[in-house]
């Protein structure tokens, strides 16, 4: 215990003496899982940390990669917790992570080296999915952050990854995914199918007739190398959104456009998918959503997986001034036309799934994730959910068992490797129990109402790890016995209570 003591005291005072950071965040110690500040730097009011963060691969074999914190210096000063913005599986940089600063967020995202550097980016159902666990377990573990308001945001690969972790995590107040990956199953039939008549792969994707869609088309090799290649395997269906829908239990507002080449709409829900017809497609082009999905449980839309209650889902008119985006905006070639003015993102306060669907017509052959450039920031919704308090049913029997199943370590619906072996997604097994428990406490603490409906849901639970009842004390022991052990105060980050902040 003094060792680690004198250990986080000493990288207080050299952090200091070189004025890199404050010690806000500290390194951690004497623990499997231990997360580590490699640097800090000062911009504009706002420190950026960059640490290392230890996590366990699918195979169960320790691996670092990194992430960044971002906080103002005017935020931390004022001591009280702040809301948690973690943006996953893409990096976000220094000015879009300053956006979210400057409203009072603290943003978690990760940070990748490329190859050379050891801790390049990874596909996102694969390894980059068990560094965003053990990437937003660590962010709930920092002393001046608010657990209760954490919000979780991505886009593309990222939007999957918001989705899986809203999956995962709890409390979560609120998740943003625009243009996710809903079905694994459709979406890498769909780059399979098409692979020969966009050419792929080719030296320059000038050369091909679907060039942007070319362009990522090697992220479908990146998770073949971990699932192989049968894609009528039934693994696709258990690593995708549609399969895990019960145990996303907060306020989702999504964002797709009917125009998009890389994730087609029509895994939202088939009516939206445009006809295609002048469009110019080269001959043998395919995108059918049913024709295409070869795993019979994977045929199933977003739309139809969801209550019809919770789902509110709106078609958006193209907005005023939007322009094309073309393959020369796509590569940089020419500027973009300026964006039309910034309208608030639509949502509904009355149900779960905010669905906004962007009206373009088909998508063009050289089309990105939208084929208009739209300006609808997300920023009214995040920013009023941190303050709308959550929901009873935030948690849900389902959501439930799998925060049991996290605790006891019995991980349900896992992907199956391409070795027949059965993918991990566990990490350190302290930290996966101290997570679980802090959130269940985090929830029981937010009014007699919520406890209540926590030791009623665990009655009926199917396993019962902390006994046939559930009392709060009881898991507040557990907690308390788990820090001690790992060396962490109930403020987490110190090492000792006498620790400096």
């Amino acid at each position: 215990m003094w060792s680690a003591f004198l250990g986080v005291m000493m990288m207080g005072l050299l952090q200091n003496c070189f004025g890199v950071s404050q010690d806000f965040v500290l390194d951690e110690q004497g623990f499997d899982g231990a997360v580590n500040v490699l640097e800090s730097e000062e911009k504009e009011g706002t420190w950026a940390v960059t640490v290392q963060i230890p996590y366990r691969d699918m195979r169960g074999e320790v691996k670092t990669g990194q992430g960044r914190l971002f906080v103002r210096q005017k935020d931390i000063e004022q001591h009280k917790p702040l809301p948690l913005f973690c943006h996953v599986h893409y990096e976000k940089d220094f000015g879009g992570a300053n956006r979210w600063c400057r409203q009072g967020w603290v943003v978690v995202t990760p940070h990748y080296t490329g190859p050379e550097g050891g801790a390049p980016i990874d596909a996102s159902p694969a390894n980059s999915e068990n560094q965003s666990r053990a990437l937003i377990q660590w962010a709930r573990r920092l002393p001046f952050v608010d657990r209760t308001r954490l919000h979780i945001d991505g886009g593309s690969q990222g939007g999957y990854m918001a989705l899986a972790m809203a999956a995962e995590f709890f409390p979560v107040r609120s998740v943003t995914a625009d243009a996710p990956v809903l079905n694994w199953a459709y979406n890498l039939s769909y780059f399979e199918v098409n692979k020969p008549v966009s050419k792929y792969p080719v030296a320059d994707i000038r050369q091909s007739p679907l060039p942007v869609m070319c362009s990522v088309t090697m992220l479908a090799d990146w998770c073949y190398k971990y699932f192989g290649s049968d894609l009528a395997s039934d693994t696709w269906y258990r690593l995708s959104p549609i399969s895990f829908v019960s145990w996303i239990t907060s306020p989702v507002q999504m964002m797709c456009a009917t125009g998009d080449m890389l994730v087609p709409i029509g895994q939202v829900d088939r009516k939206l998918q445009r006809p295609l017809d002048g469009m110019g497609f080269p001959e043998g082009f395919q995108i059918d959503f049913d024709a295409l999905t070869r795993v019979p449980s994977a045929r199933k839309t977003l739309v139809e997986c969801l209550p019809p209650e919770r789902v509110w889902l709106r078609v958006q008119p193209l907005q005023e001034g939007a322009t094309e985006i073309t393959l020369a905006h796509f590569l940089k070639e020419e500027k973009e036309p300026p964006a039309p003015p910034k309208q608030d993102r639509p949502w509904s306060r009355d149900h779960q799934w905010s669905i906004l669907v962007l009206e373009e017509g088909p998508p063009a052959p050289y089309s990105p994730h939208t084929r208009y450039r739209w300006s609808f920031p997300p920023d009214q919704f995040v920013n009023a959910h941190r303050d709308i308090p959550p929901s009873v049913d935030l948690l849900t029997a389902p959501k439930l068992d799998r925060l049991i199943q996290r605790y006891t370590g019995k991980m349900e619906n896992l992907p199956i490797l391409a070795d027949g072996t059965t993918a991990n997604r566990h990490n350190f097994a302290q930290l996966e129990q101290l997570d679980v428990l802090t959130g269940l406490l985090d929830y029981a603490e937010m009014g007699p109402q919520y406890e209540e409906r926590l030791v009623a849901l665990y009655v009926e639970a199917r396993q019962q790890p902390f006994g046939p009842s559930l009392q709060v004390d009881k898991l507040k022991s557990m907690r308390n016995e788990l820090l001690g052990q790992l060396g962490l105060s109930p403020d987490m980050n110190k090492t000792d209570e006498s620790s400096p902040r």
